[in-house]
């Protein structure tokens, strides 16, 4: 409880002071990569998942979902049956949905967000990311090294053995057997066996790293500082590269084999050669945080602090 307790003040804290800032809305720039949208709330997000160019999901502090059918245009809220933070959305397809946020909560929609129903997690430990490969296998994780897996679509999760303590914000399922987790530290864990075991590879770096994304074979990490880390063999080896910044990144996802994006505290960066290099992307200035980016059909969503909402319109 004490934990709990300590945790919920320092991010109610962490939100305050990031408040202080609180950043007007810039105007959008038709010149720029990225543009501002209204999100229609002043939460914070903290994560993001988008079925199509369309259709997509913010979620965030006290309980908070939006969704949005024009690509981000509007903004309405679905009901969550909670006030805890929601950290994580995933979505399989266009009716089937994943939230995890603090003390284990687990939310599981069917019919697009019309219901949201709770899920036993078997954990008390917060929930930070949540990832499936199809409606049924996934895993999340996060604080206290945990990591847990459904085989069936949630109806039943089972607790694996990560062998490290630290917070894992960052798991990628490649296939069935072979997912990759990040930590703080810059733990990095590889399973090859569906995650009955987890083998440590080594990052090189101590940073914290919070963020991993897959394209085929090709991944890459993000974190603290403005870490970037690169594998060319599906997580088994991991090599540094530049990021020319040192703002903390909290999250990085393919738009397709060559492109992606790396979103953190006040940067959007681009890459073009599948992380190779990188560069700033052209957006309105903010000095918030974005913790949360989803891309589908070329078009892409950044989410954050105090409601932080910019799209990228190919």
């Amino acid at each position: 409880m004490i934990h709990l307790f300590l945790y919920t003040l320092a991010l109610q804290f962490f939100a305050q002071c990031k408040s202080a800032t609180n950043d007007p809305i810039p105007i959008p720039n038709p010149a720029t990569d990225w543009v501002a949208q209204s999100s229609g709330t002043s939460q914070v997000l903290l994560g993001a998942s988008f079925t199509d160019d369309s259709k997509g999901y913010l979620v965030g502090t006290s309980g908070t979902i939006r969704v949005t059918s024009n690509s981000g245009e509007t903004w309405t809220s679905q009901t969550s049956g909670t006030k805890s933070f929601l950290r994580d959305v995933f979505f399989t397809d266009a009716l089937t949905g994943t939230i995890v946020g603090e003390s284990g909560l687990i939310l599981r929609t069917i019919n697009a967000g019309a219901d949201w129903s709770t899920q036993v997690s078997g954990t008390t430990e917060h929930l930070v990311h949540v990832h499936f490969i199809n409606n049924s296998i996934g895993m999340a994780v996060g604080q206290g090294g945990i990591i847990i897996k459904t085989t069936n679509g949630g109806t039943t999760w089972t607790k694996q053995t990560s062998g490290s303590s630290a917070e894992i914000p960052g798991v990628y399922m490649l296939d069935e057997k072979i997912a990759v987790a990040v930590g703080f530290g810059g733990l990095i864990l590889r399973t090859e066996d569906g995650g009955s075991t987890w083998i440590p590879k080594t990052s090189g770096v101590s940073n914290d790293l919070r963020s991993v994304h897959f394209s085929g074979n090709i991944g890459l990490a993000v974190g603290v500082g403005g870490k970037i880390l690169r594998s060319t063999d599906g997580g088994q080896n991991w090599a540094s590269v530049t990021s020319g910044l040192s703002n903390d990144l909290y999250s990085v996802q393919f738009a397709d084999a060559n492109r992606l994006f790396a979103v953190g505290s006040g940067k959007i960066l681009t890459s073009t050669d599948a992380g190779i290099s990188w560069t700033s992307s052209s957006a309105p200035s903010f000095n918030s945080d974005l913790y949360a980016v989803s891309l589908k059909g070329g078009k892409g969503w950044a989410a954050g602090q105090n409601g932080l909402l910019f799209t990228h319109r190919p």
